[in-house]
């Protein structure tokens, strides 16, 4: 007996090859036997996917020699989602996530495509209760709108664990049939990678390139301060942040990173006095505006005694009381690439997972400050 299920997997990979040229009028697509052996599925149930396109009027049936394209369907629109944080909280309204979730929706709209753009957060804590809850809220919804795919931010990776959370509701859209690619960070711990296809910058590199910027200006006593949360992207910064001061030769020092509420000014005054160090590298851009506002109130002046680097590049961190040097994300390139990625995804849902790495840009500011003379180094 056929299956319906699989014979549609057969249908929809060969009407979109033909769809998206891979397979052009007039060209053989492969055989009946050549499809069932990569799809591993009977050969009646081949037939069958095949049968449904020579009555659209799309392929003539050749059996053994393969069938011929012989017109190209016109486009289906089809409906997406997206599950992004920090999209609708008030200090950030101009959020890197908001401009991916921007072009998300301008290039779904340029293919006559609609976009469902959700925002499960709700506050400035990333593991605020209830979150998890209102990810499955979201997830269900798309899966009852039987939408093609899902753009998914996932939740931080707490202490303790190593997956996150948002892995089992990727797992259950998955098993729905419906595409995931994941934005910015995997669903499981760094270095690891998950199953699903990713796009996201080159995170090793920021933290490299962030921390090779200060080193060349002086610096020799450069902490990173991040969240207590193991999530993906902060850890690759990390990774890439210790890499540098290994290559230019500094020691290592395991307290050097320090995880905390970076929006405490007891946590973060008390680290900068107790670690003292002349450069921080911080997460992101919203927590760096927090410790540079923290350390002018303890009486910590950036640059002249501490200098601070960041990540993102949000249009605030060129307007902070000391312009943030950072490492820009490409909002609009994360958003055109995952797209892209999608659709690739949707065409041919046997691919291995695609991990996509755009490269950030270092945007030096004031809080850097000038390179320091070489003769007061110690």
């Amino acid at each position: 007996m056929k299956s319906p299920k699989k014979a549609n997997r057969i249908y929809n990979y060969l009407r979109r090859s033909i769809e998206t040229g891979k397979y052009g009028i007039g060209e053989r697509i492969p055989t009946e036997r050549e499809l069932s052996t990569q799809f591993k599925m009977s050969r009646p149930t081949v037939t069958g996917a095949i049968h449904r396109l020579v009555d659209e009027g799309l392929l003539r049936r050749n059996g053994k020699a393969g069938s011929v394209v012989l017109a190209v369907p016109p486009p289906r629109t089809c409906t997406f989602g997206a599950i992004l944080l920090m999209l609708g909280r008030q200090q950030q309204v101009e959020s890197l996530f908001g401009f991916v979730g921007h072009e998300l929706a301008h290039r779904a709209g340029m293919d006559q495509n609609a976009l469902l753009l959700r925002d499960p957060s709700w506050g400035d804590d990333p593991n605020e209760p209830n979150l998890s809850i209102r990810y499955r809220e979201i997830a269900t919804q798309f899966m009852q709108h039987k939408v093609a795919g899902v753009f998914l931010m996932p939740q931080n990776i707490l202490p303790g664990q190593y997956v996150s959370a948002t892995a089992a509701i990727a797992e259950d859209l998955k098993a729905a049939g419906i595409a995931v690619v994941l934005i910015d960070s995997d669903i499981i711990r760094y270095p690891q990678r998950s199953q699903f296809d990713l796009v996201g910058i080159d995170n090793f590199s920021a933290g490299y390139t962030l921390a090779s910027h200060f080193i060349g200006l002086g610096c020799r006593k450069i902490d990173f301060l991040g969240n207590t949360a193991r999530h993906p992207t902060q850890q690759a910064r990390v990774s890439g942040y210790l890499q540098a001061l290994a290559d230019h030769g500094l020691p290592s020092d395991p307290t050097a990173v320090q995880y905390g509420n970076l929006h405490s000014e007891e946590f973060v005054i008390s680290t900068l006095r107790r670690r003292k160090p002349e450069a921080v590298l911080v997460l992101s851009d919203f927590r760096a505006a927090s410790v540079l506002r923290f350390a002018l109130q303890g009486g910590i002046k950036t640059p002249q005694n501490l200098r601070i680097g960041s990540f993102d590049d949000l249009p605030m961190a060129a307007h902070l009381s000391v312009p943030l040097t950072t490492v820009r994300q490409p909002a609009a390139g994360i958003g055109a690439a995952a797209y892209q990625i999608m659709l690739q995804r949707l065409a041919e849902p046997d691919l291995p997972p695609m991990h996509v790495q755009l490269s950030g840009e270092l945007i030096v500011r004031e809080s850097s400050g000038s390179a320091r003379p070489a003769d007061t180094r110690t």
